[in-house]
C-alpha cells in the first residue's frame, strides 16, 4: 500500500519539474519552442521622446530700499541674455527706472528697450513696498538703472548682460 504523503511527495515533484520546465520555454532539450497557449507578452506602444527645449536662465532677485536704506541688493549683477530680473520693493518711496528722462545716470545698449516699474513719463511714481517688477534682458551690454526719486543720493543699479 503507498503511502499518502509518499504519493503526495512524488506526484509534487513531478508537478513542479513539469512546471520549472515549462518556464524555461525549452522543453528540457536546451532549444526555443513554443505551444499553442503560450501568448506574447503586451507591450506599451511607443511613445515619442519630445526633443530638448531651451530653457530660461533662472530669474535674479534684486531688493529696493532693504532695511529702508538708499540702495539696490544687490548693486551690480551680471546676466546672460534671456535672464529676468525681479526687484522686490522692500520700503517705501522708490521706483527702478532705465528711462532716458529719469536720470542723466541711466544707461541702455544700443537697441535695447528701457524699462520702468512705473506707466508713463512720472519719474515720481512710486512702487508699494511687497510689490514686485521685472523685466527680461534680451540685448546683451551694459545698463545702468535708478530709483529716480533717490538717484541724487546713490541708489543706482548696473547690469551687464551677457551672451
Amino acid at each position: 500500500m503507498v503511502e499518502r504523503r509518499s504519493f503526495l511527495g512524488a506526484a509534487s515533484s513531478v508537478v513542479v519539474g513539469t512546471f520549472l520546465a515549462g518556464c524555461t520555454g525549452d522543453g528540457g532539450e536546451g532549444s526555443p519552442t513554443g505551444t499553442a497557449t503560450d501568448s506574447p507578452e503586451p507591450t506599451e506602444p511607443a511613445t515619442p521622446t519630445p526633443s530638448p527645449t531651451p530653457t530660461e536662465p533662472p530669474a535674479v532677485e534684486v531688493a529696493v530700499g532693504p532695511e529702508r536704506r538708499l540702495r539696490f541688493d544687490p548693486e551690480e549683477i551680471e546676466i546672460a541674455v534671456g535672464t529676468t530680473v525681479v526687484w522686490t520693493f522692500e520700503s517705501t518711496g522708490h521706483n527702478v527706472t532705465s528711462l532716458p528722462g529719469a536720470s542723466e545716470k541711466c544707461e541702455n545698449p544700443e537697441g535695447a528697450e528701457p524699462f520702468a516699474s512705473y506707466e508713463g513719463e512720472d519719474h515720481f511714481s512710486l512702487n508699494e513696498p511687497g510689490t514686485t517688477f521685472e523685466h527680461q534682458f534680451t540685448v546683451p551690454g551694459e545698463y545702468v538703472y535708478v530709483c529716480a526719486p533717490h538717484e541724487g543720493q546713490g541708489m543706482v543699479g548696473y547690469i551687464t548682460v551677457t551672451e
